[in-house]
């Protein structure tokens, strides 16, 4: 009998173990469906205010750059606004520029002009400016 007795609570047992476990795996389901729920919804909100913030940084830099100009705030407060709102009061451009040299040389007796104009380095003329990053030339013509 005791034999019996111990089949039929070693069944209860593992029936009551399935279905606390089928229990444990619904709730499981169910609470990650929720965080995921709660993930889209907490995403949505970071999109929308990531855009507010972009939209009103926008703003600012528009009436910074007007009120700049206008005189209407220091140079020091719009660099302080530029700070507090992360823009940049200043733009990089890249612009070519043409620079033409008009010189004045001395040809010694037997020698060409053009020989002497064309051993001139003009690449390795300095310019007291840092901006400078890129030095190139050519002659285009040799007016004597």
């Amino acid at each position: 009998m005791e034999t019996n007795e111990t089949i039929g609570a070693t069944e209860s047992v593992q029936h009551v173990t399935e279905e606390f476990l089928k229990t444990q795996i619904v709730q499981k389901d169910e609470r990650i469906q929720q965080l995921e729920e709660h993930i889209q919804r907490v995403t949505q909100r970071d999109y929308a205010t990531r855009g507010e913030l972009q939209s009103m940084r926008d703003g600012m830099h528009e009436w910074t750059m007007a009120a700049l100009k206008s005189r209407e705030i220091s140079e020091t407060n719009a660099e302080e606004i530029a700070e507090i709102c992360g823009f940049e009061l200043t733009s990089e451009v890249e612009a070519e520029v043409t620079v033409t040299y008009y010189i004045t040389l001395q040809v010694p007796a037997g020698e060409e002009a053009e020989d002497i104009i064309n051993e001139i380095d003009f690449d390795a003329i300095t310019y007291d400016c840092d901006k400078i990053t890129y030095v190139s030339s050519n002659v285009d013509s040799i007016d004597i």
